[in-house]
């Protein structure tokens, strides 16, 4: 701020000098219209920060990936629930982990929670889960 206050009182101070010092002419006037326009913009300067874009900015991103990646991955997990439920008329309980890495978002792991002991029904869902390409794949029955 201190900054800022030094030069444009200098700007301010050399607009009046040079207004003073000029000799009346045909420049005068276009002097004394580029002086006081250098002086409107070192005034409004600190308005003009504000539309700045910093590299920092760039480089720090205000995103908070750890609440996208938990929205991602409640999401995820209600429609593998739903798909589950048409494909083989199963209710489970789906978790799927979603991570933010490099700048994309992957799936990191799913666990499937089956209500019913069905050894055939978890074999089924796992090879499912495989050919859909999700990794890190736990298929289980609900223990009581």
């Amino acid at each position: 701020m201190k900054t800022y206050l030094l030069s444009a009182t200098s700007v301010i101070f050399l607009s009046v000098i040079v207004s003073l010092v000029i000799p009346e002419g045909k420049l005068h006037k276009t002097i004394i219209f580029v002086m006081r326009m250098i002086c409107i913009l070192v005034l409004i300067q600190p308005i003009t920060g504000i539309f700045k874009i910093s590299s920092s900015v760039i480089d720090n991103p205000t995103f908070d990936y750890e609440y996208i990646c938990k929205v991602y991955s409640d999401n995820q997990s209600e429609q593998l629930e739903k798909l589950l439920f048409n494909k083989f008329a199963a209710e489970s309980d789906c978790n799927v982990l979603v991570g933010y890495d490099k700048g994309e978002f992957k799936v990191e792991s799913v666990s499937v929670e089956l209500n019913e002991k069905n050894n055939e029904i978890i074999t089924e869902i796992y090879e499912y889960l495989a050919e859909l390409k999700y990794i890190n794949i736990t298929v289980y029955a609900k223990s009581d």
